[in-house]
């Protein structure tokens, strides 16, 4: 690839390479600059035409975006059956390659780092842009310790990826925050895989190992958050809050912004210079992350004041008006932290499960599971609208279309039997639902598999399906003349009717139609027999006659 000429492109030599991509130095001689060519295989089950619109269109957009933390993308093409991206070329390491050489980074680096990732999200937050994969390979540091994130693909709210269809690989899985496995990113699902990225630079190990993909998906969602203050002695208590919050199971339990990270990084910075003192810290006031967007309002709600306009002497500066306010403070603190009761939480559990919002019924399953576990009152509800929010989302998933390696067996199942069944093949959406019902236990922990299954059963059950192949076509009209209850003699003259609309005119159909006439007459004798007698009957004679 060396020395050969990809477009308006010159591959001078290699960069790098893994599995799924390689990368190159290139030189763009026209624009007289340097740049890094990325090319990409895309995936067999990805439809090649379509990839390139979505690309095209993709590029486009990321071009518009201008952030010095953000690499630059200049465009893309297409040689020899691969897909390149020609972007800004980086002078640098990225992190994972900085992290498996030295193992940790120190605590004024990372804050300093996580800042200005902070800042690259809040731009694309704004944008409304999510990045939804940042993990420490994504991330480039330059030898002046400036931050540079590359790989951003434009991943909206509800916009599916041209790559999307590639398995999650449990490398990238162990970056991403709970719901992505089950609902998809949001901007919250950033916050939570820089959470993990900074516990990594502290600590010098992942805050969940990735073990398998289950195991670490439950653990991510049930177990304790972990501290970064268990792993390192040193580490600042402010950051080891930060990245506490950024690492909560429940979306909104994490900073409510990235402009909030911004700034609590920002005051950590500060107070590492000053070196303030332990009662300084706890004396300052609320955490940064709970600062609203204003710079004047984190400041103040840590303690700062403007020395310039202050006045020289005052009761507020006084020792005994200081602790009244620590106590105060704490007041405050314990009030606003304190949880809502379980009533107040099955309440707001049912407003999201209401909400045709997946990612509420994402967050109603995380609320619901301690309920659940604690076995106490309402132990028994939370169950019933644990299932009723698995059942939800597993209907919202199959609807659409998405199945993953997550997903297990009777899901996968579930998901074929929908798509046949909106497809219009009954035939094979009543089997596979069938197996559904007869393979899981209504109290088991795929109940809400069950419930759907056997719900959509009955309705196809219900519905009159006409075969096409001849032999079956003949065994259903012959069934009809064994309709007995008026129930029963309704469904076969819909059924007759419908083959004779089906296939009236169709070669090879004409006995069939024939046949379906006569039985079609017969049935609407016996139906008003039934009408006059107002009883069933058994009277087989009519058939005997038509056979």
């Amino acid at each position: 690839m060396e020395n050969t000429q990809v477009g308006p492109f010159l591959v001078l030599k290699k960069l790098g390479t893994n599995r799924r991509q390689r990368v190159y130095h290139a030189r763009q001689t026209e624009q007289n600059r340097d740049v890094a060519l990325k090319f990409i295989s895309i995936p067999p089950d990805v439809e090649w035409t379509t990839a390139l619109e979505k690309i095209e269109l993709e590029v486009k957009e990321l071009q518009k975006l201008k952030h010095p933390n953000l690499v630059k993308v200049y465009g893309a093409g297409v040689h020899e059956d691969q897909i390149f991206f020609a972007t800004e070329l980086v002078e640098g390491e990225n992190l994972a390659a900085i992290l498996s050489r030295r193992g940790k980074i120190t605590p004024d680096l990372v804050v300093e780092y996580g800042r200005q990732l902070a800042e690259v999200l809040l731009y694309l937050h704004e944008r409304e842009l999510v990045h939804s994969k940042l993990m420490p390979e994504k991330i480039l540091i330059t030898p002046d310790h400036q931050v540079k994130v590359a790989d951003l693909r434009l991943n909206r709210s509800k916009r599916r990826r041209w790559d999307s269809g590639r398995h999650r690989e449990l490398d990238i899985a162990a970056y991403m925050a709970p719901e992505q496995f089950t609902e998809g990113a949001t901007n919250k699902s950033d916050f939570y895989s820089l959470g993990v990225i900074i516990f990594e630079m502290l600590a010098g190990r992942l805050p969940y190992e990735p073990d398998t993909m289950g195991r670490m998906t439950k653990m991510k969602m049930n177990a304790p958050v972990p501290s970064v203050a268990a792993h390192v002695m040193d580490c600042p208590i402010w950051l080891d809050k930060i990245v506490t919050q950024m690492l909560q199971p429940n979306p909104r339990q994490r900073p409510h912004s990235a402009r909030a990270i911004v700034l609590a990084f920002e005051e950590i910075k500060k107070l590492a210079t000053n070196r303030k003192a332990a009662v300084d810290q706890m004396t300052g006031g609320f955490n940064a992350l709970n600062a609203g967007a204003d710079k004047t309002e984190a400041r103040r709600l840590l303690g700062k004041t403007d020395r310039k306009n202050a006045p020289e002497s005052s009761i507020f500066q006084s020792v005994p008006f200081m602790i009244v306010s620590l106590f105060a403070i704490v007041a405050v603190l314990a009030f606003m932290l304190w949880p809502p009761s379980t009533k107040q939480r099955m309440a707001e559990i049912k407003d999201l499960l209401e909400s045709p919002n997946t990612k509420d019924w994402s967050e109603a399953r995380v609320l619901l599971k301690p309920i659940v576990d604690g076995q106490g009152k309402y132990a028994s509800e939370a169950e019933e609208l644990y299932f009723l929010a698995r059942r939800k989302s597993l209907v919202q998933r199959a609807e659409r279309g998405v199945s993953n390696r997550l997903q297990s067996e009777n899901e996968q199942k579930f998901g074929q039997a929908v798509t046949c069944q909106k497809e219009g093949h009954d035939p094979e959406a009543i089997e596979l639902f069938q197996q559904l019902v007869d393979t899981i236990s209504p109290t088991d922990d795929e109940r809400h598999i069950y419930v759907e299954s056997l719900e959509r059963l009955e309705v196809l059950k219900n519905r009159t399906v006409v075969a096409t192949d001849l032999v079956l076509l003949h065994q259903q009209i012959e069934a009809t003349l064994s309709a007995e209850t008026v129930a029963e003699l309704n469904a076969a003259k819909d059924l007759l009717g419908k083959v004779i609309l089906k296939f009236a005119g169709e070669t090879g159909y004409v006995e069939v139609v024939e046949r379906a006439n006569r039985s079609l007459e017969t049935v609407k004798r016996r139906l008003a027999a039934v009408a006059e007698s107002d009883q069933p009957i058994g009277d087989s004679s009519g058939a005997a006659r038509e056979r």
